[in-house]
């Protein structure tokens, strides 16, 4: 326990979740268990590939009219049930998030309500970083690549989101950001991500 206390770190620049929040409980309604299974097994496999860079990153999958998250500074290469958080809903304009559990959740959770919202059939959501992610040179023409950079954590982040899945099926990059994947659960998702970082590290041996 020590040792992974001592490794959680936040990236540079993190300051938190920019949103408003509404703790409902400090307790999900719902076990976490099958969640989390699925949670640790797939954030692992993204830590084989380094893309589990300190806080960066987020996952998260679909539950009735919400959906379980990662919580805000979770580390996804160690990331503990106590860091699974239900968002029960979000107020969009009001930049307030709804939510169930100890800690606040992720910085990106209006972005994956936005995605659950206009995608119905979405199940699970990834959104990862690696080197290649910022490599404007090695995505064109591999991957939809939102049109200009944001801040994370911030509601004009998740709307450009929603404008470069409209002209991607699976997977999109943000700007100087990251992946993020959406799949009929969250292995399909998982090896969207992970598909695509080794296409761009062949790509790039290839230079």
């Amino acid at each position: 326990m020590n040792d992974e206390k001592k490794e959680k770190k936040l990236m540079d620049g993190y300051v938190g979740v920019k949103f408003k929040s509404l703790q409902r409980s400090t307790e999900l309604p719902i076990s976490v268990n099958d969640y989390y299974i699925q949670f640790k097994q797939n954030c692992d496999r993204l830590k084989n590939y380094n893309m589990t860079p300190e806080n960066g990153g987020n996952v998260s999958i679909r539950h009735e009219n919400g959906f379980i998250i990662s919580a805000s500074g979770a580390n996804l290469g160690i990331i503990e049930k106590k860091e699974l958080i239900f968002v029960e809903q979000c107020d969009v304009g009001d930049e307030l998030v709804i939510y169930h559990g100890g800690i606040k959740p992720s910085s990106e959770s209006i972005m994956h309500w936005l995605i659950y919202k206009n995608y119905m059939e979405t199940k699970a959501i990834i959104h990862a970083h690696d080197e290649f992610a910022t490599r404007t040179e090695l995505l064109s023409g591999e991957i939809e690549e939102s049109e200009h950079e944001e801040p994370y954590g911030t509601v004009e982040l998740a709307d450009m989101a929603i404008c470069t899945f409209k002209k991607a099926k699976r997977i999109i990059v943000l700007k100087n950001h990251g992946y993020v994947a959406i799949g009929p659960d969250i292995h399909s998702a998982c090896d969207m991500v992970i598909d695509t970082h080794l296409h761009l590290v062949g790509k790039q041996k290839n230079r």
